[in-house]
């Protein structure tokens, strides 16, 4: 049997994923010209809330450019918390969760030596060490679940709180550590809220993608059909969460988007997202003899 010759390549970038991070990969490679599928897995929730975490205002700005309604939601003088973290230990909302007796074992945070903590990264153990189990669960993880999907004992401290655990040291406790922050830059205690949800998300991705000639399908098992060689493409990006990656695929032309436990928080994801189809589009226009395939290729 002869050997089977290899596809033509007849897309440039090949986007799988299934968040807003990984839609923005697509459409920063359409933008430039690039021929580009989106492969969206059909079993990815498109349709619930949408809050995120207005850290350094990136959220905010991808929505703005894409024209999605949103709400940036500013806690009240008091109630501010940074992943459920409050920076009032007596504040109404820690109250409520847990009680006077739960407030006052968080602010016994306020008189621990900062120094029994060591190096703590779990954010989950961080706060049953400082603040106690019922802060935990009652006023954390709420909050984790909704925003990232992940429990705290399943989140890094410097993946979803960046700088918090020396704002700590600093200031001699969590809750003060929270505040420093705020100080610094109130929009990581601030939440970007999209009324119309993922879907109203999704549908203005998809749109600005079409805009500049992307495709965007829906596909049922993506590591199946990559894995069928049904599709050729020069470049994959990929969410690992939604596909297995077959062999056979230069890894040198794979790179990674999307949210992880890594990179839990859009905040995060969509510039990650950024630089990797940014070093994709680097490797794809250095070889000249494969040039792309899409507009681009045809100037000069």
């Amino acid at each position: 049997m002869a050997a089977r010759k290899a596809a033509t390549p007849r897309t440039d970038v090949l986007v799988i994923g299934s968040d807003l991070s990984a839609f923005i990969a697509a459409i920063e490679s359409a933008r430039i010209g690039l021929k580009v599928e989106l492969w969206i897995p059909k079993d990815a929730q498109l349709d619930g809330p949408a809050r995120f975490s207005n850290r350094d205002g990136i959220v905010a700005a991808i929505l703005t450019d894409l024209g999605v309604p949103f709400d940036v939601v500013i806690p009240a003088e008091g109630e501010a918390e940074l992943c459920g973290i409050p920076a009032n230990p007596f504040s109404q909302r820690v109250r409520a969760a847990v009680g006077w007796r739960g407030a006052w074992r968080v602010y016994r945070d306020r008189v621990k030596p900062v120094l029994t903590i060591g190096n703590e990264t779990n954010l989950g153990k961080l706060v049953r060490t400082r603040l106690g189990e019922a802060a935990l669960q009652k006023l954390v993880n709420p909050v984790t679940l909704e925003r990232y999907g992940l429990p705290a004992e399943e989140l890094a401290v410097d993946a979803v709180a960046p700088g918090l655990v020396q704002a700590m040291t600093r200031g001699g406790s969590l809750s003060n550590g929270v505040v420093e922050l705020m100080v610094a830059d109130p929009r990581c205690v601030q939440t970007v809220v999209v009324p119309g949800g993922l879907e109203e998300i999704t549908l203005a991705a998809r749109a600005r993608l079409e805009y500049f000639s992307g495709t965007v399908i829906r596909v049922s098992d993506p590591t199946k059909k990559l894995a069928s060689g049904y599709h050729a493409a020069r470049i994959v990006l990929a969410d690992f969460g939604d596909v297995d990656l077959p062999e056979g695929l230069d890894p040198q032309l794979v790179g990674e988007v999307g949210m992880s436990t890594e990179l839990p928080g859009l905040e995060r994801a969509i510039p990650a997202s950024q630089l990797s189809a940014l070093h994709m589009r680097r490797l794809l226009f250095s070889d000249p003899e494969k040039p792309p395939v899409g507009t681009l290729s045809f100037e000069g």
